[in-house]
């Protein structure tokens, strides 16, 4: 044992739990498992993270208690030093994509102190025939008390070499804005506590797309770390998270063997119509800049911005072809005006890292619609655009003009097809989502059609105005009721309405529409006279010119239910939804449910 082992472990060296502690004792006995992170939107595996197994081996219960431990006896750095090279040499021997990344978890305490073996890993990692960009090192709030002016000083000289940073855990504690703004990370990796249930608490939902959305302003990717279940999953990916973590991917594994490069089950629905198109919109609009790489020289740098007049910005890729950020041209005026050949702090200047003039910027997906573009650059400030992704390499920029271009195409494209009453898509863009759902089986899809109950002597006794008014409140509690990724709202005139869901459940389809259908017949009681309402139903005259009793207005449903695996021809779908409709009306509920293919 070295003489730094010997006095970290102090007086007590001889005891034999203590024994257990030393750094021979501790690598012997630990091992790693790997856990895959996915992209979201393909299952591809994106990273593992390296977490440890078999800790009660040096006698402590749990990762955590480890740390505290070989904190306390002072050799916390050597024993995170020590971890990752163990790490690294799990990760290399593994048979990954190019670009793979090892997500490691640091403590991070004292770092960058004197002589602290951490900063060295950037030797380990080229010994291992790896890129730093490989390697994303994760912070937690849970050690923000320790994280002081040097440690923000040591983790920046680790981004310097070209180590990524994830703030993990996110949302736990009570000062991880101040967290987030000060360590800029490359990740946020949000806490299970906010995605248990996220299927099923919008409280939840709108926590972690808030986050989703700030992370993108700033120019980081967000992990949904801890996922377990379907519903979870789904819920993620409407909320704009990037990653995803967790044992509904896959649980960790000890044998490389059970390493795969990409997760069935993760993918997402292909694009519909629509929304191939806005993707086509955005890619044509990108602006291919001149990019450079993150460890090129100031001189490479001074001399793309002097060949290139028509950009201000120059986006700056790793070696995977993933942005780190951008460099402004207002930056660099020092250097492209500085003294001559001759001019030895002209040349010392040149030899300042370029890494040192990266700036965040707002960063999103090729696959993220245009209002979600807008949002992005909308809440950044003094952003020149957007950088744009496609499998989280560098696929364009998208400068203000262009996005704000993109937004007035749709919004005219949406008003062509557009109910003037209720501003809702029309029967081209319900058309249009029903023939997708019936040519592709890859997934559940439910079509529903929703049309008022007794809306003739309604528009008969109060007038068209009101009946107006009845269908404006329906549209907008659809709207209410219908939302998120996979659902589609329309308005096929008069009273009759339509809604769309992809990869949903049938029974949560019924939940929902039901929970719309009491919304409506409380809400719309409220147009009716005081004594209509007291007496439940109003005289009117029938088709027939017979007056009689007619209830308050509600809806029926009728849910048409195709089966993954199942296809049909859009126009064989009209005798099926006539047949529907007709129960649906003649059904105690009002509401009628039918699966093709059973």
């Amino acid at each position: 044992m070295s003489a730094t082992r010997d006095s970290a472990l102090k007086d007590g060296s001889e005891s034999s739990d203590l024994l257990m502690l030393t750094l021979d004792g501790i690598q012997d006995a630990v091992e790693f498992a790997l856990q895959p992170i996915v992209d979201i939107g393909t299952g591809v595996v994106y990273a593992y993270e390296a977490l440890i197994q078999k800790c009660d081996a040096s006698g402590d219960a749990s990762p955590v208690e480890m740390m505290d431990t070989a904190h306390e006896r002072g050799f916390l750095p050597q024993l995170e030093a020590m971890l990752f090279n163990k790490a690294l040499d799990k990760f290399k021997s593994l048979r990954i994509a190019q670009g793979t990344k090892l997500y490691f978890k640091l403590d991070g305490r004292d770092l960058g102190q004197e002589s602290d073996p951490r900063m060295q890993v950037g030797e380990a990692v080229a010994a291992a025939g790896l890129s730093p960009n490989q390697i994303c090192l994760e912070f937690s709030e849970r050690q923000r008390e320790s994280v002081t002016d040097v440690t923000h000083h040591a983790i920046n000289d680790l981004r310097q070499l070209g180590f990524l940073v994830a703030l993990d855990d996110f949302g736990r504690g009570s000062s991880e804005l101040r967290l987030l703004h000060d360590l800029s990370p490359d990740y946020v990796k949000i806490d299970r506590f906010f995605l248990h249930g996220i299927d099923t608490d919008p409280r939840r939902k709108l926590f972690v797309t808030t986050v989703a959305n700030l992370a993108r302003v700033l120019g980081a990717r967000v992990i949904a770390e801890g996922v377990e279940t379907e519903p979870e999953f789904k819920a993620c990916r409407e909320a704009g998270c990037d990653l995803l973590q967790g044992e509904f991917i896959a649980k960790p594994f000890i044998k490389n063997a059970n390493a795969k490069l990409f997760y069935d089950h993760v993918r997402a629905p292909g694009l519909g119509h629509k929304r191939r198109e806005e993707q086509d919109r955005i890619r044509n609009e990108l602006i291919k800049l001149p990019t450079i790489q993150f460890d090129a020289s100031m001189n490479e740098l001074l001399d793309m911005v002097v060949h290139n007049q028509e950009g201000n910005v120059v986006p700056v890729l790793d070696s995977n072809q993933e942005p780190r950020g951008l460099i402004h041209e207002r930056d660099l005026k020092a250097y492209l005006y500085a003294g001559g050949p001759d001019d030895a702090d002209a040349q010392a200047a040149l030899d300042f890292p370029l890494r040192s003039f990266v700036r965040a910027c707002p960063i999103a997906d090729i696959d993220s619609n245009a209002d979600m573009l807008l949002v992005t650059f909308a809440s950044s400030i003094n952003s020149d655009g957007i950088i744009v992704t496609e499998n989280f390499r560098y696929a364009g920029f998208m400068s203000a003009t262009s996005l704000l271009k993109i937004i007035h195409e749709k919004r005219l494209e949406e008003a062509q097809d557009q109910n003037p009453l209720t501003r809702l898509p029309g029967n081209g863009s319900i058309t249009r989502f029903i023939s997708d759902s019936a040519r592709k089986g890859n997934q559940d899809r439910h079509l529903c059609y929703l049309d008022f109950d007794n809306f003739k002597p309604f528009n008969d006794t109060y007038g068209y105005r009101q009946g107006d008014r009845a269908i404006i409140l329906f549209g907008e509690l659809l709207q209410r009721h219908i939302s998120g990724g996979g659902t589609f709202q329309g308005h096929l005139g008069g009273d009759d309405f339509f809604a769309g869901f992809n990869n949903t459940d049938q029974t949560d389809v019924a939940a929902r529409m039901l929970a719309l259908k009491r919304s409506f017949r409380l809400d719309v009681e409220s147009f009716y006279e005081p004594e209509h309402r007291e007496q439940g139903y109003i005289e009117a005259q029938d088709r027939f010119g017979t007056t009689r009793q007619f209830p308050l207005l509600q809806c029926s449903i009728s849910i048409l239910t195709l089966p993954k695996g199942f296809t049909i021809r859009p126009d064989l779908l009209n005798d099926e939804i006539i047949e529907l409709k007709r129960a649906a009306k003649q059904s105690d509920d009002g509401l009628a449910v039918k699966t093709l293919g059973e």
